[in-house]
């Protein structure tokens, strides 16, 4: 195996932040402050009015709705602490993955922030579905903050960062910002692999054969694989923990974050990608449920 070379560390000069003003929208951005501060970053916010179906009655004005979601992003800003953070806020009307797209490639955005509610939201613009599309399709990394996540406390330091893995080329793409983090936040980082259930039977090496996967063997081989992963000069504070566990991805990687973990990373499928045992959703239902950030970094970031 080839030596892995320590990548550089990671640039964030552009942060968008998006809200719809819901509770779990507005609980994100003292975060995307918090990371503007650390980094120097410049902190675009944006509130995506929808296009409204022409209803002859109770059709709203649209000067008036955007006066009006125009100071609530004021007042927002002014909230949140953002003194000394150089800021640009937007209203703009359309659907929210197009609009976050045009703003990521216009104005150069190295990281995307959006509040996300649970899997049962009750529809609104960064809620669900929606949420998904833009991390799964954004061509920046994406920070989310779900209903769960309390545990990163603003005062610009990570203590334990949760790495998982399928060792895919997103995942890869990933773990230079995992690295970049924990060197910069003198972070414990664990590496997490989930691997199929034990006893399922594997595809057959040749006509005839049906071995069964062994756990011992699959624990200690992934384990390796997973060291290898740690690039040569890679300036880590602590030794990195390396987990091999069986079962569902996502309920997997959230008990294993339940504890200790602050901040989850990890690499999303290009949309529509066939994945191995990992189902499609696997990103969602983690951004969902997480008792903490999740930083996730899609395909699209990198090609």
């Amino acid at each position: 195996m080839p030596t892995v070379i320590a990548p550089t560390r990671i640039k964030l000069q552009n942060i968008l932040f998006a809200t719809d003003f819901s509770p779990l929208a507005q609980a994100a951005l003292p975060h995307a402050v918090d990371l503007a501060h650390h980094y120097g970053a410049k902190l675009y916010t944006v509130n995506v009015l929808p296009h409204l179906p022409f209803v002859e009655a109770a059709q709203p004005d649209p000067v008036q709705a955007e006066l009006s979601a125009r100071q609530r992003l004021t007042d927002s800003m002014r909230s949140a602490s953002s003194k000394g953070v150089e800021h640009e806020e937007f209203i703009v009307q359309g659907e929210v993955p197009q609009v976050i797209a045009k703003l990521v490639r216009e104005y150069a955005i190295d990281l995307i922030v959006i509040g996300t509610g649970g899997r049962k939201g009750l529809g609104k613009l960064l809620l669900g579905s929606v949420a998904e599309e833009v991390f799964r399709n954004a061509e920046c990394p994406v920070l989310t903050l779900g209903p769960h996540a309390t545990r990163w406390d603003i005062d610009g330091n990570l203590r334990h960062i949760l790495f998982a893995t399928d060792f895919g080329p997103e995942s890869e793409h990933a773990l230079t910002y995992a690295i970049s983090l924990a060197e910069e936040n003198r972070a414990r980082l664990t590496l997490l692999h989930v691997a199929p259930e034990p006893g399922l039977v594997l595809p057959e090496p040749e006509p005839g054969a049906m071995p069964v996967v062994d756990e011992s063997e699959v624990v200690a081989s992934t384990e390796k694989d997973l060291r290898a992963l740690i690039p040569v000069g890679a300036e880590l504070w602590h030794e990195p923990v390396y987990m091999v566990q069986f079962g569902s991805p996502a309920e997997t990687i959230l008990k294993a974050a339940a504890e200790t973990a602050d901040m989850i990373v990890l690499g999303v499928k290009r949309p529509g990608a066939l994945t191995k045992h990992v189902g499609e959703g696997v990103a969602y239902k983690v951004a969902c449920d997480a008792p903490c950030p999740v930083f996730s970094v899609g395909a699209r970031s990198y090609s």
